[in-house]
């Protein structure tokens, strides 16, 4: 029986919240599995989750709540709804790092509720990147971002860095990690789009020559660990509905150039994938929201289809229909 480790994320975003409205799919899985809800806010009030005082302990299928000590009462009090802090980042921080104590030692899938990096950073993480980029460091594990839905999947070869450093991390790149990683991705087999850097993907060298340079090195070596890559396509007319058709993954050279039309297209039903690690680790494809937090507007979808990955029903979809 594998755990369900759940981050409480920022408590005055709407994590709380979507985990509340999505109760209905916690009971059922709950009567299979153990899921663990890691809180780091004392206030927040956890209906139908049994409070425990030992994370280890467990050993029944449930809903289980364990709440961290490790941000003061006086911060406790300070956390108002919808108003983040660095109280707000300090919490939202100390759930994750008890999740991946607690993982470590029990094992178990992982859901990552939103944060804000910058309210994290605030609260004096000044390293902080991302949730990939944490987990490979904890990890001590190469991690890659997949951005996975239902009709699209997209792979960002660099994530949280600025746009002048994209070519210089694209030299970096960990070749037999990255093509492990690829194949690795629980989604259908297929050819693989890989989007240029510059526009019209180089002009055939006009607009730049990365394409040649950088791209074309790292297309040739996963071609020859058995993978199906296109030469560097033209961004801008790659989401077409004939390409979303036609290719099983995207690699997109920088974050906003994959995540823009994934977003656009996927919208609620994108979910972010860590792959290279030993687990299923995921997050709900949106951010902390706190402009509409506590007023009933949050859109459980995207943490639900998070729960269909770590439950295993979405990989064993996908191996379903590679069989066919």
């Amino acid at each position: 029986m594998i755990p369900i480790l759940i981050t409480e994320g920022d408590p005055c975003g709407i994590g709380p919240e979507i985990l509340q409205m999505s109760r209905e799919r916690l009971n059922i899985l709950s009567q299979q599995r153990q899921i663990l809800l890691i809180s780091s806010n004392s206030s927040l009030s956890y209906p139908g989750w049994q409070e425990i005082k030992d994370p280890f302990s467990i050993h029944s299928p449930g809903l289980y709540l364990w709440r961290t000590s490790a941000i003061t009462s006086s911060e406790q009090k300070s956390l108002l709804v919808g108003k983040p802090s660095a109280a707000s980042g300090k919490a939202a921080f100390a759930s994750l790092e008890e999740a991946v104590r607690i993982q470590k030692k029990i094992g178990g899938n992982l859901i990552t509720l939103p944060l804000s990096k910058e309210w994290v950073i605030k609260s004096g993480v000044k390293k902080f990147i991302g949730h990939t980029e944490y987990l490979a460091e904890v990890y001590k594990k190469r991690t890659y971002m997949l951005m996975a839905g239902r009709e699209l999947n997209v792979l960002p070869l660099t994530t949280h860095v600025p746009l002048k450093k994209v070519p210089s991390y694209l030299k970096k790149i960990h070749l037999s990690s990255f093509i492990s990683a690829v194949r690795s991705a629980p989604i259908s087999k297929g050819k693989i789009a890989f989007l240029g850097l510059n526009p019209h993907a180089g002009e055939g060298g006009k607009v730049g020559d990365e394409e040649k340079k950088i791209l074309m090195p790292i297309i040739l070596k996963m071609r020859k660990a058995g993978l199906d890559v296109t030469d560097p396509l033209s961004a801008d007319g790659a989401f077409s509905e004939t390409s979303r058709a036609k290719y099983s993954l995207f690699l997109a050279c920088y974050h906003d150039q994959g995540l823009i039309p994934f977003k656009m297209w996927e919208g609620k039903f994108g979910v972010n994938v860590t792959l290279g690690l030993d687990f299923i680790r995921v997050s709900p494809d949106h951010g902390t929201a706190f402009d509409i937090a506590g007023l009933g507007k949050a859109d459980p979808e995207s943490f639900l289809q998070c729960l269909e990955w770590v439950s295993g029903r979405v990989s064993a979809e996908n191996d379903l229909r590679r069989s066919h």
